[in-house]
């Protein structure tokens, strides 16, 4: 048995990585492609899918005709796009598909800290469509990734709040506070091991998927650069109370980019980052990159 699998926003920051990984595994799967929504997406779009390592196909997100010949799909659609997917769901099911995986990629949302946080409000919203979708029919099912928070995307954000000489620090959390890290090439790897045949036993399985480079303390994050770059790093930690304020003062500028941003940094701060287990010993393909892995090659 083979699967065939549609990508949805193949050139982003994970959808990039996935698409690397179907093409790696694609002799172990029916058909591969990602869908855009136009034929001709401007010079710029059209320049990253041509980078896409597999075949295109245009159509529409929203369009049922679209899906028709897949089995699974999997959404690595951006933010902006996170509520849509309630739309793509309900196209992708109408279409024929048989299994769905949601454009999450990070935290564990069942836990407390994501629930009342604005970053995470659209995620929650697709995942309790989904589940009401799949309960009524026995032959479908979905997949959740959860990896923590991608550890290049830390240091490429400067989610630590690091100075231009590295030399201090502004963070949003408590020095104690645990989180949980994967690089995205890790994730990429994850999604597509975890559809093959030999991981993904039926389509209509109802699972999470969790995958973790390193869960280590705020601190601990910060010793491990610290290290790395030779030098002492004074860390500045920030109350949970002066972020809401600070949100309100992005909200009035229109900042809607910072906004939302202090709310996820708040997540990963105050422990809303952890997993509580991880699923690496059931995929050996794998050799997870820890975070000091990671923050050498980034400050190489």
């Amino acid at each position: 048995m083979t699967y065939s699998v549609l990508l949805l926003g193949a050139t982003g920051t994970i959808g990039s990585q996935i698409a690397l990984k179907l093409a790696k595994y694609k002799d172990q799967l029916g058909r591969v492609a990602f869908l855009t929504p136009s034929a001709d997406g401007g010079a710029e779009k059209e320049a990253r899918y041509k980078n896409v390592p597999i075949p295109r196909v245009v159509g529409s997100y929203e369009d049922p005709a679209s899906y028709k010949g897949f089995d699974i799909v999997i959404s690595a659609v951006g933010d902006p796009l996170c509520e849509a997917q309630i739309k793509y769901i309900d196209a992708s099911f109408e279409g024929g598909v048989k299994h769905f995986y949601p454009a999450e990629f990070g935290v564990n949302l069942t836990r407390p800290e994501p629930q009342s946080e604005l970053y995470f409000e659209n995620k929650l919203k697709v995942r309790k469509h989904l589940e009401e979708k799949v309960s009524k029919d026995a032959s479908k099912g979905y997949t959740y990734i959860l990896v923590g928070m991608f550890s290049d995307v830390i240091l490429g954000y400067n989610i630590l709040g690091l100075s231009d000489d590295k030399k201090s620090a502004a963070f949003l959390g408590e020095p104690n506070a645990k989180v949980t890290s994967t690089h995205s090439d890790d994730v990429g790897s994850i999604v597509v091991l975890s559809l093959l045949p030999s991981h993904l036993k039926s389509l209509s399985e109802r699972r999470e998927v969790a995958l973790g480079g390193s869960t280590l303390t705020n601190a601990e994050y910060f010793d491990v650069v610290s290290k790395t770059l030779g030098h002492d790093i004074q860390v500045q930690y920030l109350s949970k109370e002066s972020s809401y304020e600070y949100e309100k003062e992005q909200k009035a500028l229109g900042n809607d980019f910072m906004y939302r941003l202090t709310s996820l940094r708040r997540t990963i701060g105050f422990g809303g980052a952890v997993l509580g287990h991880v699923d690496n010993d059931s995929y050996p393909e794998i050799k997870a990159k820890t975070w000091e892995e990671t923050v050498k090659a980034f400050f190489a």
